[in-house]
């Protein structure tokens, strides 16, 4: 019966031991997988900690895949209520797109010459039509993985709801002319 004790307390003895070790190898997983963050999760990251400290609401979290993030919500432009996408991703750029207005390929074909003009004037922003389209409004902004400033993605965000409230009438006007 001594004997039977025995075995008992070292078979509990190396359940113990193995319990501490399997402990410390599954902290060191969570460990490594933490390393292993994709630059797109550490950017929203960032994003998301910057909404958080700047109490910002009204955005939408969408997590397309481990490698592209995105922040949506809308811009308020005369009246009209413009999709607003912030795309962070696992390269150098990241983006800001709005989508202004959907337009028929006849309108398309009239448009392109004046969206060039608007290209021209501010050469920080790209307007275009997507194969859908929709005429989109995108800044591209790329930053080194370990510069990313999501202060910056807002504050690129603000001068472009500015340039929009300063042209969006002539561009519609643009737009709508026959």
């Amino acid at each position: 019966m001594a004997k039977a004790k025995e075995t008992v307390k070292k078979v509990e003895e190396v359940v113990e031991e193995v319990k501490n070790e399997a402990t410390v190898e599954a902290e060191e997983v969570v460990e490594v997988k933490e390393e292993v963050k994709t630059v797109a999760a550490q950017k929203a990251e960032a994003v998301i900690d910057y909404i958080k400290a700047q109490n910002i609401n009204g955005i939408r979290y969408i997590e397309v895949d481990e490698n592209n993030k995105i922040f949506e919500s809308r811009f308020m432009i005369e009246g009209q209520a413009l999709p607003l996408f912030v795309v962070v991703n696992s390269t150098v750029y990241s983006y800001i797109h709005v989508h202004l207005v959907t337009i028929t390929p006849e309108k398309a074909a009239k448009c392109n010459t004046y969206l060039n003009e608007l290209n021209d004037k501010f050469p920080m922003l790209k307007y275009f039509i997507n194969n859908v389209g929709n005429v989109v409004l995108t800044c591209s902004v790329p930053a080194a993985d370990d510069k990313f400033d999501a202060g910056l993605m807002f504050a690129l965000v603000d001068q472009v709801k500015g340039l929009l409230e300063a042209n969006y009438s002539e561009l519609m006007k643009k737009i709508w002319e026959d």
